[in-house]
This record gives structure tokens, sequence and C-alpha cells, in this order.
């Protein structure tokens, strides 16, 4: 991927960013009709419990970036994704949820601020793409470099984020089903984001198909053990 100004880039990577904005709506209606209306407040600590675990990672993220190669410190940022999130929602999972339709919410609130989050990073990138100065190209490099400047269907981050949001509430299901299973959790998730990372720069379809069958897997368990 060149790392030359090019407008079409920029659309591009806009484009994608606002085609992850209707995956939250998709849910919440499917939410509405098979469980009622939201629970605020399992909602609102789910948003809380990402934001959480993203503040975990930046120390990691520091260090990292200080001491090895963008691309090692990326790796070891993806595999520390699976601890940081997990230990995080177990934490809510034992001290603030109730129910399961709690835990589901909470698990929507928590996929929810990261397509939000998601969004915004991107649209910041898309907006940094339309710049020539050097502090703009050098960025660029390292978002190259970091494969995060990838022509892509708006139609397949559609897909993952609403995968994202499967997963997260089934791993909070699962973890409110056997507290324990966060053995099983939290190896999953970081391999899971670690095969998207290996794969979706190469072998974009089969990446996204495998992703949204291991989410739908994951919900499917969280289901069956509350429900």
């Amino acid at each position: 991927m060149t790392t030359d100004l090019d407008p079409a880039v920029a659309i591009r990577v806009r484009n994608n960013a606002l085609a992850l904005l209707p995956a939250p709506f998709i849910a919440v209606g499917l939410l509405l009709l098979t469980v009622g209306a939201p629970l605020w407040v399992p909602l609102g600590l789910g948003a809380a419990g990402w934001m959480l675990a993203l503040i975990l990672r930046q120390p990691v993220a520091l260090i990292a970036n200080a001491t090895t190669t963008q691309k090692r410190a990326a790796t070891i940022v993806g595999w520390f994704s699976g601890p940081a999130e997990e230990l995080v929602r177990l934490a809510l999972v034992l001290l603030f949820l109730r129910t399961a339709t709690d835990a589901l919410w909470a698990g929507f609130g928590w996929a929810t601020i990261e397509v939000v989050i998601v969004a915004i990073n991107a649209l910041a990138i898309s907006s940094l793409l339309k710049k020539d100065d050097a502090k703009s190209r050098e960025a660029r490099q390292l978002l190259s470099e970091q494969g995060m400047i990838v022509p892509e269907s708006p139609g397949w981050g559609l897909l993952e984020r609403l995968a994202a949001i499967a997963m997260h509430i089934g791993l909070t299901l699962m973890l409110f089903a056997n507290p324990w299973l966060v053995l099983v959790t939290l190896p999953l998730h970081s391999v899971t984001n670690m095969m998207m990372v290996r794969f979706a720069k190469t072998k974009l379809a089969l990446a996204e198909l495998g992703f949204t069958a291991v989410s739908a897997a994951i919900l499917l368990i969280g289901i069956v053990l509350n429900f």
C-alpha cells in the first residue's frame, strides 16, 4: 500500500468508517424484538468496561513501542487484548451483573462503544490521509506498516462489527453463566483477534466469514448456558 497522498484512499476509509455505524442499530433492533426494552445501567457498565480495558492496554502499548519494532509491538498489544478485556469483563460480571438479561445488555454496551471508537478512529485516519505535511506523511507510513490503510468493501466492515457485537454478548453471557469460563474466553479472545490481524490483509473474505462463524458459535453457547 502506497503512503503517497491519494484522495481515493481517504474516501474509501471514510466510507468504511461510516458503514460501521448501522451495526449497533441493527443489533438493538433484534434485541428489542427478542428481549424487550434495554437495561440502561448494565448497558452503560458494559461500555465503561470496554473503555477500562482500552486504558489498561495503553501502558503495554507504550512499553512495547519503546522497546521493540512497531510490528512486534502491535503483535504484543494484540495478544494482550484477551487478558485486558476478559479480566475486566469477569470483574463486571462478578461485581455488578445480577441476571442473564443484565449480562446481555452489558455485552451489547461493551460492543457498541467499540463500534463508536473504531469508527471515530477510522474517520480521523481518513482526515489524515487528505493532508500532505511532513507529520501526516510520517503517520501514513506508520499506518500503512500496521495495515490500517487497506481498501476494502464497506460491507465487510459492517459484517465484522455485527459479528463483534455477537461475540461480546456471547462472551459476557458465558462468564455470567460460569466465571471459570474466563480460562476459555481469555485465550479465545486473543487468538481470534490475532487470526483476524493475520488473515484480513490477504484473505479478507475468509477472515470475515470465519470470524462471523466463531462469533455466532460464542453467542449460541452464551444463550444456551443462560436461557
